[in-house]
């Protein structure tokens, strides 16, 4: 992920995710727009050709929120879903493998 483009206040910014696609960005928005303090989320994949994925994140300033700091939070909350994923696939597999 690249630095954000700078923008006129803290409270937005546009981040550019190299080497990634719809698959992370919309994981991103969808977590972004789970938080209260995110006015306006999107992204946008400019080329099927090019992995490169953009994430707009406007927040409302709301509790010292920026824009930075939401995109980390929701870069965390994404981690988390896919560490209880993993657990559970691998929970179902040793029971599997119990009952074989």
């Amino acid at each position: 992920m690249t630095a954000p483009r700078r923008a006129a206040t803290s409270n937005e910014a546009t981040f550019t995710l190299a080497g990634e696609d719809h698959t992370l960005a919309n994981a991103l928005r969808h977590a972004l727009n789970g938080n209260a303090d995110v006015a306006l989320c999107g992204y946008s994949v400019p080329h099927p050709m090019k992995r490169e994925a953009r994430v707009r994140v406007q927040t409302t300033g709301a509790n010292g929120t920026t824009a930075q700091g939401a995109m980390r939070d929701a870069l965390l909350d994404v981690i988390s879903v896919c560490d209880r994923v993993r657990e559970a696939y691998e929970d179902a597999e040793r029971a599997f493998e119990r009952e074989r």
